[in-house]
């Protein structure tokens, strides 16, 4: 908490240019504090949210830990000899979190304004088991979970959300907008990239076992394009001016270039070119550096150079194969 209070007073808000501690409130229990104290520091936290967003502003409430504050209402309620549940949690626990959780939302305030409440609640089971109580009840009521993968952590993979066990329920909700605003086959080009994930994971359990040098080159693709994609896409610097907020239309561009990469890797190994001539041409390289080399400004004409490079490229193997065949 001292280190948040020392960083946040140092770091400048872009979109006044104060310190980002300006707009910032904290609420901490330490741990020799009362626990009813901890108990009740979720609910100040979010009353204070909703005295802001009553004046018509977006406010945005980070809950570290709901696990932490679900073990004081077990605390309390073993001290008032109640009746336990599973886990000794009290049976209320469910609905208190659920009371917590629909505190969030976006309202039309009776003098006018608009404002909105969102609620970012962190849950750190013990060992890392998500079937105990507060994390299974938690997952009833929310639909969006990010999973933190402590072995992306380990790599310096930030943010370490695991692309395969998080998941969002709002992607139906979404569909009509992102084809209005962003592309039309926005949400197909999604579904494509998280199929490539998949098989990847799927392909890593042979990898272990065997090694990568006996997969067949399609499937060396698609280990390949899974990386740019991990790493040129997922993988975020919050330290770096362009990488830092990327908007939508420069992800749809990305994800258009990953996805021509998979296209064309795949043409070459249907055209008999060994997977290890594709890997020599750098064009995975080219595209995990494009959150750095372009912009988030005036993008569309790095974008289209840089796929008319890779096709190019792509272009000449298979001409250089013919050459070769002759």
């Amino acid at each position: 908490m001292t280190q948040v209070l020392e960083e946040f007073s140092e770091l400048i808000d872009p979109k006044s240019n104060r310190p980002l501690l300006d707009r910032t409130m904290l609420i901490a229990n330490t741990s020799n504090m009362p626990v009813a104290a901890c108990e009740a520091s979720i609910y100040t936290g979010i009353t204070i949210a909703e005295y802001y967003r009553d004046m018509g502003y977006d406010v945005a409430l980070m809950a570290d830990s709901t696990s932490r504050w679900a073990e004081a209402l077990r605390e309390i309620s073993g001290r008032l000899e109640e009746m336990p549940a599973e886990e000794g949690f009290p049976a209320y626990l469910a609905s208190r979190l659920s009371q917590f959780y629909e505190r969030a939302g976006y309202v039309t305030n009776l003098n006018g304004t608009e404002g909105s409440v969102s609620v970012i609640g962190a849950v750190s089971p013990q060992g890392g088991d998500f079937s105990e109580p507060v994390t299974q009840n938690t997952k009833r009521f929310i639909r969006c979970f990010w999973a933190l993968d402590k072995s992306l952590a380990y790599a310096r993979h930030y943010p370490a959300i695991h692309w395969l066990s998080s998941y969002s329920e709002y992607i139906d909700d979404l569909t009509e907008w992102y084809s209005e605003n962003v592309s039309k086959n926005f949400m197909e080009k999604r579904s494509r990239i998280m199929a490539i994930l998949q098989e990847e994971s799927n392909l890593m359990e042979i990898v272990k076992l065997i090694g990568a040098d006996v997969l067949p080159d399609s499937q060396k693709v698609t280990l390949e394009v899974a990386k740019a994609i991990r790493v040129g896409f997922l993988q975020q610097n919050a330290f770096h001016a362009d990488d830092t907020y990327v908007p939508l239309e420069k992800q749809n561009k990305m994800m258009d270039v990953i996805l021509l990469l998979d296209d064309r890797m795949k043409e070459l190994i249907d055209k008999g070119i060994v997977f290890s001539k594709i890997a020599e041409a750098g064009a995975v390289e080219d595209i995990i550096r494009i959150k750095y080399t372009i912009g988030n400004e005036s993008i569309e004409a790095p974008f289209h150079e840089l796929q008319r490079k890779i096709n190019e490229t792509f272009d000449n193997l298979i001409a250089q194969r013919y050459r070769d065949g002759e």
